[in-house]
């Protein structure tokens, strides 16, 4: 784990984008929805909803994860669920 002063002072907003950017990259028809937040404010669930293989997909989402937490010390718990999840449809 990266020490606090290497950190990025980026909010938790800011780490999301950075998520979402980042998984974009290799999955750019990707969507997102917060779905509430984990036991402190720093902790967030991200529903990503797409369509592919489930277990490529939730491996690279927790590498992502990963990624962001080193870099801005900020939890995104990744979530990954079928398009047609996605609420208000396609």
């Amino acid at each position: 784990m990266a020490s606090a002063h290497n950190l990025q002072q980026l909010s938790l907003g800011q780490a999301v984008d950075m998520f979402k950017a980042t998984f974009c990259e290799r999955f750019p028809h990707s969507r997102f929805l917060i779905d509430g937040e984990g036991y402190e404010d720093e902790d967030l669930d991200l529903n990503i909803y797409l369509d592919g293989d489930q277990c490529e997909l939730e491996q690279y989402a927790v590498e992502v994860s990963h990624t962001v937490e080193q870099s801005t010390g900020y939890f995104i718990l990744p979530f990954v669920l079928p398009a047609s999840r996605y609420p208000g449809g396609s």
